[in-house]
């Protein structure tokens, strides 16, 4: 079994050890994710948003120096340049497993930083900064009328059950990997993105909503043709890092229309 293998992690870490495997040795690993879909197209979603800037959230971490440290909401924002029709976007560390696996994958390489980092549509960010700031996401127990609830509990109900949470300008999903270490003596950095098809229609299979479900299911069905065929290895709940070939899967991908493209240059 592969815990945790879609686009978000999965793809990512298959991402990141092709790189890595490439290295003597690795200094960082950064990866990014853009997830543009509605704040609160279902239940599960609009959970995933409020806990990722839990203000108490524990697992919120990153890996530096040999220490998992943990971090606040929107914290070490970075700009990173997503393939269009993304663009730039602004990106804080959240809570994600690849921070976990991947330390485990490298604790032979030396790495010294992984980050994860992730981004939603802009308006969806602006929304969870202001009810960070104003306190909310504690959700805080209030009263009214008789009736106790939590105050991130009725936001999300609301958000739920409004047409605004469950649409947005742009759908689909963008991955940023950049890892920098030494590759035949010397220091360079890979980085590594994803593409697919455009949201607007022009592909009916991509259109809309689709454009983001696709990317989160189909490389969980990718993992489990794999499985089937025998191409992994190990026994048991297992990273991902350690079960699958990169490439294989990166091939499995493109049969579907999602495209890993790499990029490597010297650093001085």
């Amino acid at each position: 079994m592969v815990p945790g293998f879609g686009m978000t992690p999965g793809t990512t870490n298959m991402m990141a050890v092709y790189a890595c495997d490439q290295m003597e040795k690795v200094n960082s690993v950064r990866v990014s994710h853009g997830a543009y879909r509605p704040i609160a197209f279902s239940g599960s979603i609009t959970e995933t948003t409020i806990y990722e800037y839990d203000p108490n959230l524990h697992g919120r971490t990153v890996f530096e120096n040999g220490q998992f440290l943990q971090v606040p909401p929107f914290a070490r924002p970075r700009i990173i340049q997503l393939p269009q029709p993304f663009g730039k976007t602004l990106q804080y560390i959240i809570p994600h497993s690849e921070t976990f696996t991947l330390a485990k994958y490298l604790e032979n390489k030396g790495v010294e930083l992984i980050e994860v980092r992730g981004t939603w549509p802009r308006e969806n960010m602006l929304l969870i900064k202001a009810l960070y700031n104003y306190g909310f996401m504690n959700n805080q127990q209030i009263s009214l009328n008789g009736h106790e609830f939590g105050i991130m509990d009725a936001i999300g109900e609301y958000l739920q059950q409004c047409e605004k949470g469950k649409t947005t300008e742009l759908f689909g999903y963008s991955l940023h990997i950049e890892v920098e270490g030494i590759k035949n003596g010397q220091l360079v950095r890979q980085t590594l993105t994803h593409s697919h098809p455009a949201s607007d229609g022009s592909d009916p299979e991509w259109a809309g909503l689709r454009a983001y479900t696709r990317n989160v299911g189909i490389p969980m069905g990718i993992a489990a043709q794999l499985i089937a065929q025998g191409k992994y290895t190990g026994e048991g709940a297992i990273f991902p890092e350690f079960v699958f070939d990169p490439k294989t899967v990166f091939e499995e991908l493109a049969k579907r229309q999602i495209y890993i493209h790499t990029n490597e240059e010297v650093i001085n």
